[in-house]
Formats: structure tokens, sequence, C-alpha cells
């Protein structure tokens, strides 16, 4: 959400560290987002798609750290 009002109000800029452009580490599919986003249906759709991908992608992120850390403490435990 944040980077959403951040790219509304036109401060997307302000996102970049050193050379890093953070926006594509924080919300990769955010690439796939056109210009004409807000003003028609398939923009608003199109933002919603990256989004859901966005989201997804976090929680398989999410989702093999917590098997990691499951084989790692049964594996302090043995």
């Amino acid at each position: 959400m944040a980077v959403l009002m951040l790219l509304w109000f036109g401060v997307a800029g302000v996102l970049i560290v050193g050379h890093t452009d953070t926006m594509y580490v924080l919300w990769p599919s955010s690439s796939i987002l056109t210009v004409g986003w807000r003003s028609t249906v398939p923009g608003v759709m199109t933002t919603m798609a990256s989004v859901a991908i966005n989201c997804l992608l976090y929680m398989a992120i999410v989702y093999v750290l917590h098997r990691v850390v499951r084989i790692v403490r049964v594996k302090l435990r043995s």
C-alpha cells in the first residue's frame, strides 16, 4: 500500500538507494504497471494483478523460510 501511495504522489524516486531502486526489490512485479494505470479498467486490472503476484511471491518466500527454520530446528534438537 505504501508503494502505491508513493507512486500516486510521484515520489517513487525517493526509493532509490545508491544505484538500486528499492521499489523493484520490495515490489518486483511493479515493473508490469502501465503508464495510464489509474484511468482505465485494464490498467486497474494490471495493477491488481501486480499486487496479487507480489503477495503470492511474499507468501512463497515466507513458506520457504518457515520450512527452512523447521528443518534447522529439528536438526539442532538431534
